[in-house]
């Protein structure tokens, strides 16, 4: 495979790579979609923030007993 890249250039068809398909898209105009963001309603992401605030609450409790910083 790697065997002959000096002479890619020098073939008669001028390249031993296939040529790209042409590419169409088509576009569709779904209008302006509120209240999501990443795919998300409002509700969901305010539930993935508070796991969020809880996750980071209990690994700081967690930080603070492993450093002996405070007794519970």
């Amino acid at each position: 495979m790697f065997d002959d890249l000096r002479g890619i250039d020098e073939e008669e068809d001028g390249s031993m790579f296939e040529e790209p398909a042409e590419l169409s898209f088509d576009v569709e105009d779904v209008g302006p979609r509120r209240g999501y963001f990443l795919g998300m309603t409002p509700a969901q992401r305010f539930l993935i923030s508070l796991l969020l605030l809880g996750t980071v609450i209990i690994m700081g409790a967690m930080c603070l007993m492993v450093t002996q910083k405070v007794m519970i």
